[in-house]
């Protein structure tokens, strides 16, 4: 064996050694387990598809502890569990995915052992993309090395031996992909925070209408949502809109169905003030709401 395979065959074994002492087995069910790392030493995350009810079993080699559940978010698959005893943490990357062709470990403990499989990086894309449940991902990461039973939650690690994200085939409709780091720590502070991820609410309930032609020429579009509904507690009544309105853009974007709600809203916008121009006897309005939490 050449030198430069062995030195790479050395450090692959060495990563694989260093990051293992952070892989979990999570048993949450009679049928089926998952992986899991830890995140920091009185968290690990996995995926919310493998993970069932409030409380899980943790196992590294031979010792087996409890774990409660802190929060878990389902648009992401993202689990955070608390270990009944601190653990080991992994080092996880920071920055920019890696780039396609670049090569990369994928870790799990399916059993009392760490298991490892390795490929390379088949598609990357530094930008955010709706993941197929809604969660907004920060960077899309796929690769070409095997995923196994037992591996869904387990670590994908870098050469540099940091955790580039887990594993998931929740994340997008069929294919196995990685929730990248930067996700994952951004859930994982929020569920720090409130015990979920708050999801954004205007407390309204919308249809599509089309606009009649008078009110088209008024307004510049052929569809608007019409309120039907306004929560008498919720952001949207906070800001004076009425059922009967008809919205027309949030912020910048036209909104047409309420999917295009859906989707604005998907982003971390609570907190965040926002404009709704709306169509309200004769005339385009303009006000402004405070996006609350979701109840």
């Amino acid at each position: 064996m050449s030198l430069p395979i062995l030195e790479l065959s050395q450090t692959l074994a060495s990563i694989v050694e260093t990051v293992g002492a952070s892989v979990v087995r999570i048993n949450s069910h009679r049928r089926g387990t998952a992986s899991g790392v830890v995140l920091s030493p009185n968290r690990i995350v996995t995926t919310s598809s493998g993970v069932r009810g409030d409380t899980v079993q943790i196992s590294i080699g031979e010792k087996t502890i409890s774990g409660t559940v802190r929060g878990r978010d389902e648009t992401t698959d993202i689990a955070i569990i608390e270990p009944a005893e601190a653990l080991t943490a992994a080092a996880f990357a920071s920055g920019a995915p890696p780039k396609v062709g670049t090569l990369v470990l994928q870790l799990a403990r399916p059993g009392k052992t760490v298991r490892a499989t390795s490929g390379i990086v088949m598609a990357a894309n530094d930008q955010p993309f709706e993941a197929m449940r809604g969660g907004t991902v920060s960077s899309y990461l796929e690769t070409d090395a095997a995923h196994e039973a037992g591996f869904s939650g387990g670590p994908l690690v870098s050469l540099e031996g940091k955790v580039l994200g887990i594993a998931s085939t929740r994340l997008v409709h069929e294919r196995s992909v990685t929730i990248p780091a930067a996700t994952i720590l951004r859930v994982a502070e929020a569920i720090d925070k409130h015990g979920k991820v708050p999801q954004s609410w205007l407390g309204i309930e919308m249809q599509p209408v089309t606009l009649p032609a008078d009110v088209q020429k008024t307004t510049g579009e052929d569809v608007g949502l019409l309120v039907m509904r306004v929560n008498e507690t919720g952001p949207a009544a906070s800001a004076g809109i009425k059922y009967g309105d008809t919205v027309l853009h949030l912020g910048d974007d036209t909104v047409k169905t309420v999917h295009d709600v859906m989707k604005y809203l998907r982003a971390d916008r609570v907190g965040q003030a926002l404009p709704v121009t709306l169509f309200r006897e004769g005339q385009v309005q303009k006000v402004t709401v405070t996006v609350g939490a979701r109840p």
